[in-house]
């Protein structure tokens, strides 16, 4: 990879990965980014932090395996964002970050980043998979707009990396909040 690609993520829309069992591929974004996998690990997990980057969904709650947390997004041109429970599924940090949303056996679907070290920093797979008796006809209707949305999600999220990488000292807020004690601040 020459110095100019290097510092450009790199997308790669198929993904070639295997149908899931109802015949179904997945919908797939694979990037690289300039940072290693834990510091990607931190943006994708902090909840709080997600409005910096996020364009279009929102998550809010712990990033704990078989936790809950809620999960936003807004339709057209509606004003308002939609909000629906979500369900943690895998949390091995740093390589796979997964969780769910939707109604079991209509239409669930499932969000999934895996991380891999790269030369360069991280392979991100990013994908979408859909589950239940509406998922055929929802990812035929919308496979296109689905899989924009992953590119145009991780560009951002790449944007939010080297924002991060420009500031010394800045380090994503951590996912889970502290109780019971007093807040550790450093002074310089």
């Amino acid at each position: 990879m020459s110095g100019n690609e290097a510092g450009k993520a790199a997308i790669d829309p198929g993904g070639g990965r295997p149908a899931d069992a109802v015949g179904r591929t997945p919908i797939e974004n694979i990037v690289i980014l300039a940072a290693s996998p834990l510091r990607v690990w931190s943006v994708i997990t902090d909840f709080a932090g997600h409005p910096q980057w996020k364009p279009f969904t929102q998550l809010a709650g712990e990033a704990i395996e078989g936790g809950e947390a809620t999960y936003s997004f807004r339709i057209g041109g509606l004003g308002k964002p939609v909000t629906t429970a979500a369900d943690i599924t895998r949390v091995e940090k740093p390589v796979v970050f997964a969780w769910t949303a939707g109604v079991s056996k209509l239409l669930l679907f499932e969000e999934i980043y895996e991380l891999e070290r790269d030369p360069v920093g991280t392979r991100l797979r990013h994908s979408l998979r859909f589950h239940g008796f509406l998922s055929g006809m929802w990812t035929a209707l919308l496979r296109r707009k689905l899989q924009a949305g992953l590119v145009q999600s991780d560009r951002c999220l790449d944007r939010q990396l080297r924002r991060l990488a420009t500031q010394p000292g800045v380090k994503p807020r951590p996912a889970a909040p502290r109780h019971g004690g007093q807040k550790n601040r450093r002074h310089r």
